[in-house]
């Protein structure tokens, strides 16, 4: 069937505070659906333009771009909320009302029941990625029209097509999450939740340009010094991002900054050589070869510490890699109704060895996980040198043990 909607907007002070009361008087039984528009191409914060919410049959849309700061009550009330608040592929979602609720200086800064239903639906056995046009024509037979997807949600005014179709991405998630709750064993369910609190965990601070280095791709194949100077890069660009609004992709783009710490260009064609794309060279180049040249010169950060994809750089650990996999698969087959994509992401896999390194408990081993997978026992030691044989010493990373280890000049902490 065609998809149909009705909705309220709200852009002025009486109709925000009617909504603001509406959204306090829910109780646990309640539920809030909620989405958000926004513009993030060029900027580090996203330009907040309009937040859809859906409660008890009525669509609300809140114009933030006309709101702006005078919108934050309603978002100090949805943080305290004890209803449910629905969202579909909600990541962006959770950063942005987390962003506003800091902004707000509100503790939590987010609902307590924050429920992705894309997620959800892997904890009820869905084996395939939907996206929310997909679930609501498989799931409930609605077909939602997603033309709109790429508007410019700064413009004023909003058209009636954009309109209608931000209210339809809200309009049918709670009887979504009705249909796939009511098909998920209450174990799956349970876990679910125990999820949803990790993520939204993630959300709690704003990010720590201190940690910038450590998820930069190939940031594991670098040396200590290459490291620290990665470091350096990261941060300041982080920083830079921040302070400027600026994303960070149009000051360096990540896939670079490996080879910037690794090649450390002096001059504009180097940086071009390197990754840099011509824009960003155009605009940044004196600042970017200045932070290379105080990089080189920065002492040793105290805290350097491993990264993340470090182990996945090891050669000698691919079959332990695999045999992870195959465990993982193996104990999955026993547990009903989970997407065996929900424990094999590359970044568990890669922090269950670097959680092993450092003496901390792998996510694999830790929540709902080690509930579903019991105690894993793949170990750093790398599998093939029990039948291959390795020189000591010939692959850069084994100890005397046989352990994998960080080259001999890195001293992590």
């Amino acid at each position: 069937m065609t998809a149909e909607v009705t909705y309220q907007v709200v852009d002025n002070k009486d109709s925000l505070r009617e909504l603001c009361a509406l959204v306090e008087s829910l109780e646990p039984q309640d539920f809030i659906s909620l989405d958000t528009e926004f513009m993030r191409i060029t900027s580090y914060y996203p330009d907040f333009s309009l937040l859809q919410l859906a409660i008890k049959g009525q669509n609300y849309l809140v114009d933030m771009w006309v709101l702006g700061e005078q919108a934050l009550p309603l978002i100090v009330a949805l943080c305290h909320t004890t209803a449910g608040v629905l969202s579909f592929g909600s990541i962006e979602d959770i950063g942005l009302i987390a962003l506003w609720a800091r902004k707000a200086k509100c503790t939590p800064v987010l609902p307590m029941r924050f429920y992705d239903l894309q997620l959800m639906l892997s904890f009820s056995g869905q084996n395939k990625v939907f996206g929310l046009r997909e679930a609501l024509q498989s799931l409930l037979g609605v077909t939602l029209n997603k033309e709109y997807t790429r508007s410019n949600w700064t413009q004023r005014p909003l058209t009636t097509e954009q309109l209608r179709y931000s209210a339809l991405d809200v309009n049918y998630l709670e009887p979504l999450y009705h249909l796939i709750y009511e098909r998920m064993p209450v174990q799956n369910f349970s876990y679910f939740v125990e999820e949803m609190h990790h993520i939204c965990g993630q959300f709690v601070a704003e990010d720590d340009p201190d940690e910038a280095y450590l998820s930069i791709s190939a940031a594991g194949m670098l040396s200590l010094k290459e490291l620290n100077v990665l470091h350096y890069l990261a941060r300041e660009r982080m920083i830079y991002g921040m302070q400027h609004n600026q994303a960070l992709n149009r000051v360096i783009t990540s896939k670079a900054m490996w080879q910037l710490a690794r090649f450390t260009p002096t001059n504009k064609q180097e940086l071009l050589r390197r990754g840099v794309n011509s824009s960003a060279v155009r605009r940044h180049a004196p600042m970017i070869l200045e932070w290379i040249k105080a990089a080189k010169r920065a002492p040793q950060y105290e805290h350097l510490t491993i990264p993340y994809d470090y182990f996945s750089h090891q050669r000698a650990l691919q079959e332990n890699f695999d045999y992870l996999k195959k465990q993982i698969r193996e104990r999955l087959q026993q547990t009903r109704a989970l997407d065996e994509h929900l424990l094999l992401r590359k970044s568990l896999l890669n922090d269950y060895f670097r959680s092993l390194y450092l003496g901390t408990t792998p996510l694999l081993q830790q929540s709902w996980r080690l509930k579903v997978l019991g105690k894993l026992d793949v170990p750093l030691e790398p599998l093939s040198r029990l039948n291959l044989g390795t020189e000591e010493g010939s692959l850069g990373a084994l100890s005397k043990e046989g352990v994998i280890m960080p080259p001999p000049f890195l001293t992590f902490r």
